[in-house]
């Protein structure tokens, strides 16, 4: 392929920036440097452009901005932004509408910039060709996107998350000293209000559960971001899964999804047997299944305003295998939008991305179980999951 044929139109307001786009690959590839979103747009009226390179931050227009215009004026043309790790909310806003198929970070790498710009004419070229082979290869962009920047997320977060792991084992610690606590607000001897008695007797009730809890969430945080560095890794062999009691892990997913239902106004309850069957599964991958289908449909109730909203967890025993159903009473999917949930980046939901569904249809899959979906307009949306368990394996 020539690499020449084709434009490539590197947006930047800052003139020293654009000067060294130019100088760097200039002699490679047909190269039209502007200073503004507003002069981009100009000139993609006039002339065709096979590649849109565009800063970020820019007085006026931003470069997301810019591109969601390109996207709608120039669909095939390939769309790329140059930005910093600070500016991770834009990104990813960016990436879940479809408006970049590949992201530059600052400072960006000669050899790797020129490589993604290789690329990029071979996907409009593509494009050219096959529109459906564009969009797998901006799917597959997406997907890599992404991952890029839960790397970043996961570097940030490993700190606050061993602080977390931590002060949980202090605090549990801690807890030991909770029947001393409560013989210290019974006796009549310590100089204490009757508010501060009743504090400290809540405190001696409730500690010993608040210390299991959040040293179960700490290292359900932990174990989520081993499992994502595995994956970035290239290891999709699935985590060693072991003889699970799913109850303990329904009780905690529900305590953790105790602050969507005040938010929602809704309630949350569980319904089913108070011991269910070992299952051949890991906590952190039934923990994900169960919060995101719990906080999808509380955000449903939430957002539709639904009086008396409920979410019910049901559990069933069956000869080889449980059943969990999430259901809720709030104003249901249509068809239409029903088809494609479990679609990679598919949301109706404002700051959305698309990724809840997809994770849980294939964490269920890997547990070796099935997914079904059942809605009805105006009365709500039942999800339903199976698990086999130890006895039907």
């Amino acid at each position: 392929m020539d690499l020449r044929e084709h434009l490539i139109l590197y947006v930047d307001d800052e003139h020293a920036n654009r000067t060294v786009f130019e100088i760097t690959f200039g002699k490679t590839f047909r190269i039209k440097a502007v200073s503004s979103a507003e002069d981009a747009l100009v000139f993609m009226a006039q002339e065709q452009v096979a590649v849109v390179v565009t800063d970020q931050r820019m007085t006026g227009m931003s470069g997301d901005e810019l591109l969601s215009k390109v996207k709608e004026t120039s669909p095939d043309t390939v769309r790329m932004i140059v930005t910093a790790y600070s500016d991770l909310e834009p990104i990813l806003s960016a990436v879940n509408d479809g408006l970049v198929a590949r992201y530059v970070i600052k400072p960006w790498d000669r050899v790797e910039l020129d490589e993604t710009l290789r690329w990029a004419l071979e996907a409009y070229v593509a494009g050219k060709q096959n529109n459906a082979l564009q969009l797998r290869l901006m799917q597959t962009e997406r997907l890599r996107t992404l991952g890029q920047v839960s790397a970043a997320v996961l570097h940030d977060l490993n700190q606050p998350v061993m602080a977390v792991s931590m002060s949980a084992e202090q605090l549990a610690d801690l807890s030991k000293v909770a029947p001393a606590l409560l013989r210290l607000s019974k006796a009549a001897a310590t100089p204490l209000s009757a508010d501060e008695r009743a504090l400290i007797g809540q405190l001696g009730d409730d500690l010993p559960e608040l210390a299991t809890t959040l040293a179960t969430c700490a290292a359900f945080m932990s174990d989520l971001m081993k499992q994502m560095r595995e994956f970035q890794r290239h290891d999709t062999a699935p985590p060693a899964s072991g003889a699970l009691a799913p109850m303990r892990v329904i009780k905690l997913a529900l305590g953790m999804c105790r602050s969507g239902s005040m938010t929602s106004r809704s309630k949350l309850s569980y319904d089913g047997p108070a011991e269910l069957p070992s299952v051949r599964a890991n906590s952190t991958d039934l923990m994900q299944i169960l919060v995101n289908l719990v906080r999808n449909a509380q955000q449903a109730l939430e957002e539709h305003h639904v009086a008396n909203g409920a979410v019910i967890v049901r559990a069933e025993v069956h000869p080889a295998f449980i059943t969990i159903r999430v259901k809720d009473n709030g104003p249901g999917i249509p068809p239409e939008v029903l088809a494609k949930l479990g679609t990679p980046f598919y949301t109706t939901r404002e700051g959305g991305t698309g990724l809840g569904v997809a994770q849980v249809k294939r964490l269920v899959g890997r547990l070796g179980g099935e997914l079904r979906i059942d809605s009805v307009l105006d009365e709500g949306t039942t999800v339903t999951f199976t698990l086999p368990t130890l006895a039907g394996t």
